[in-house]
């Protein structure tokens, strides 16, 4: 059964994606008019929220940050112990 319901409707399709092949955003009833700007904003906004976050280049860096002070302290301490 279908009701008579009047609503507005932001429909994305990204016929790219693996997974899913369209969006359906339905607007607030207090919600007259959005630019176009702020509907692209908060779609990607709420598709990022839903992605795992890499951490991969931070933790990696952290890694090659705590190998190089590892380093010149061992390089100091063999210098010291001739």
């Amino acid at each position: 059964m279908i009701k008579g319901v009047n609503k507005k409707v932001i429909e994305i399709n990204h016929p790219d994606s693996v997974y899913f092949e369209r969006a359906v955003l339905y607007l607030r009833p207090d919600v007259t008019d959005v630019p176009l700007h702020v509907a692209q904003m908060e779609t990607l906004d709420y598709f990022d929220a839903g992605q795992k976050k890499q951490k991969f280049p931070k933790d990696f860096l952290l890694f090659l940050s705590g190998m190089a002070v590892s380093g010149m302290i061992c390089w100091i301490v063999l210098q010291f112990w001739q």
